[in-house]
């Protein structure tokens, strides 16, 4: 049996980890203002920065990976729109 989306068989000891660290991951989202204020990018962000892959958070999060992918390039695409040069360009 294949443990999470990586493919490899695994004990049932290391499933058991892989089911808590997930379920602990979640509960430590829900103790976070971002579950109630937060954007479904953030949330993901989140899960991430605690080990989960964006498919694994995707999945808890109730969305697909291609969803949150694109999400995370028009927020990317957003920041490089406004970091560009503001005024008037000098003349040469």
């Amino acid at each position: 049996m294949a443990i999470g989306n990586s493919g490899q068989a695994g004990t049932e000891l290391e499933k058991a980890a892989i089911i808590i660290g997930r379920s602990l991951a979640l509960l430590c989202l829900q103790a976070t203002p971002l579950m109630k204020e937060g954007t479904l990018l953030q949330k993901a962000q989140f899960l991430s920065g605690l080990g989960l892959t964006f498919d694994d958070a995707a999945g808890m999060l109730g969305s697909s990976t291609a969803s949150l992918n694109e999400l995370a390039r028009v927020a990317r695409k957003g920041k490089e729109a406004k970091g560009g040069k503001k005024g008037k360009p000098k003349r040469r």
